[in-house]
């Protein structure tokens, strides 16, 4: 956890765009054929504002939704962005990347002059979209500091029109040397990226315990960086090396981790209170799409709920933002440079938070099926304490009927939407309120005759320990390793 002074809303990178042309040389064949050098694209910062604070088990899981999102982006581009978007991601880590045009029509058309001028702009608008789609998909491509492109064509004229065609294309990547000496750094960097995402434990089975122990994991070992003075600290590198990061190293960490669980996730680019911000939004079992920024929920004090898997009506307990709806708050824009129409679309929002609640801060070893009703609680956890409740500020309130874990309900309200869950108690098949040797040979008797498949009871959900819908061999294995601390639930 770290203990740094309150964290300020993050920073997005914007890019400036630069207009003078710097022409190289000019040459003839049987057409007027020309090639100009562009000058690199730079990343320019932001300002920040202050934020208000007030095992291998898991490959058991299976979702009823997977859905690929490695690509979100890159399927909102036109055929010649793709073609871009796979060379420059092909390529590597190199500064010059010359495409292989086959398949990139890149015209502009109009008077002698304007026709080429045309065709440039296209091409430039084609990389712009290429690389925001690519940065965003792809955040180990997270030490482009800017691009520059070299060009030759060839120009037509037929029926009154000029028409110069892009023949060939040079993409010159710019690296931010604030935070990358040269190339080899880069690569060495972008290598320690991988080896480490290697070694980070995701405990859980389910989507929704993946998606807590990745963002507990990063407010656990992640410092803010107030002074925007350390290395690094806009991109996984910080936030998974160094461990000092804002919120782009925090959204495109949790993306990377969430990318190797194969949770559906993206990041987002836009503004949150006013400011330049980055977050992400992951899609949950129900096929609803939800935002999660573990930048905000990293506080000095505490790791936070308010910002965990919310919808857009969500309203944030423990912020001074929490009496209005998070679609004020968080506001994507998709647009990555200035002065350019260039901007990604996002999916909509669910309305309401991932199963209502918010969990409280602190809140360990528990877990929402929002989609069959059911919330799960580890064997030594107390379902009073997993959500907020009777906060003024927000309306969240919880109703408990029942007086035991397993053979009661939970009733939560946020104001406006009140949804009611069995509670059970992760392995406790038998509803004893406690998980033990018996609830082992009961899921090992349920094994050896038959399986048992899903019966709507809260029986039936504490005993089927991957939520796969039936009580089989893999939740007798699973059990086993709970009951004797090797598979963990954060």
């Amino acid at each position: 956890m770290k203990k740094s002074v309150n964290k300020v809303l993050s920073f997005i990178t914007a890019l400036c765009l630069l207009l003078t042309i710097f022409p190289i040389s000019v040459y003839a064949t049987e057409e007027l054929t020309e090639v100009e050098s562009i000058p690199v694209i730079q990343f320019s910062p932001n300002t920040e504002l202050e934020t208000e604070n007030n095992v291998s088990i898991n490959k058991f899981y299976s979702s009823a939704v997977q859905t690929d999102t490695t690509k979100y982006f890159y399927n909102q581009l036109t055929n010649n962005q793709k073609k871009i978007y796979e060379q420059i991601w092909e390529a590597g880590a190199v500064q010059s990347i010359i495409l292989d045009m086959t398949g990139i029509t890149i015209t502009g058309s109009g008077t002698s002059s304007s026709s080429k001028t045309n065709a440039q702009n296209a091409a430039m608008q084609d990389i712009m979209m290429a690389i925001t789609a690519l940065n965003e998909d792809n955040p180990l491509f997270f030490w482009a500091g800017g691009f520059g492109i070299s060009y030759g064509g060839s120009r037509k004229y037929s029926g009154g029109t000029y028409v110069y065609t892009i023949t060939t294309l040079t993409i010159n990547i710019n690296i931010n040397t604030d935070h990358y000496t040269d190339f080899n750094d880069v690569q060495a960097k972008q290598t320690a990226v991988i080896e480490k995402l290697k070694t980070i434990t995701v405990n859980g089975i389910s989507r929704h315990e993946k998606v807590k122990s990745i963002h507990d994991y990063l407010a656990n070992n992640i410092v803010y960086d107030n002074t925007l003075a350390e290395p690094n600290i806009f991109d996984a590198y910080g936030a998974l090396i160094t461990g000092i990061c804002v919120c782009e190293g925090y959204a495109e960490a949790f993306k990377l981790l969430c990318d190797r669980e194969g949770i559906p996730c993206i990041t987002v680019v836009g503004t949150g209170n006013g400011g330049a911000h980055k977050w992400n939004m992951v899609l949950m079992e129900d096929n609803e799409w939800y935002t999660l920024d573990a930048t905000w929920d990293d506080q000095t004090s505490n790791i936070y709920y308010s910002y965990f898997l919310i919808g857009s009506g969500t309203k944030a307990p423990f912020f001074s933002n929490s009496t209005v709806a998070d679609s004020t708050i968080h506001i994507p824009t998709g647009k990555m440079f200035t002065n350019a129409n260039v901007t990604l679309t996002y999916p909509t929002l669910s309305t309401d938070t991932y199963g209502v609640g918010i969990l409280r801060y602190g809140a360990k070893d528990v877990h929402f099926d929002t989609a069959r009703g059911v919330v799960m609680v580890g064997k030594d956890v107390s379902s009073y304490v997993i959500f907020v409740t009777n906060n003024t500020t927000s309306g969240f309130t919880r109703t408990r009927n029942g007086s035991g874990t397993t053979t009661s309900t939970l009733t939560v309200s946020d104001g406006t939407i009140t949804k009611t869950y069995l509670v059970a108690m992760r392995g406790d098949i038998n509803a004893s309120n406690k998980t033990d040797d018996s609830d082992y040979d009961n899921v090992a008797e349920v094994c050896a005759t038959t399986y048992k498949v899903d019966d709507g009871s809260a029986n039936f959900y504490a005993g089927d320990m991957n939520q796969d819908g039936a009580i089989d061999g893999f939740d007798a294995i699973a059990l086993e390793l709970y009951r004797n601390g090797t598979l963990t639930f954060d």
